[in-house]
């Protein structure tokens, strides 16, 4: 189990695979990196959202204020407006 703030993506990337020689390919690292994603600020903290079509899909929330982690609007999977 990991105890950090870093979002799983940055932990567990690509690039670590094909670091470590797992056979990832440039071509398939080019695809990642063309996703769109935004930070969304809030009162106590910020949301984390990819783009999914013309919509944007919460990837993580960083907020010292404990609300915002149990408010729907914002848990991962759902989509934001933004």
């Amino acid at each position: 189990m990991l105890y950090t703030i870093m979002p799983l993506e940055r932990i567990y990337s690509y690039k670590t695979q094909s670091i470590l020689g797992n056979g990832t390919s440039k071509d398939e690292l080019k695809g990642d990196a063309a996703t769109e994603y935004r930070t969304i600020s809030l009162t106590h903290g910020s949301v984390y959202a990819r783009k999914d079509g013309d919509k944007y899909i919460v990837d993580g929330i960083l907020s010292t204020d404990m609300n915002d982690y149990l408010n729907p609007l914002y848990f991962p999977g759902s989509s934001i407006d933004v």
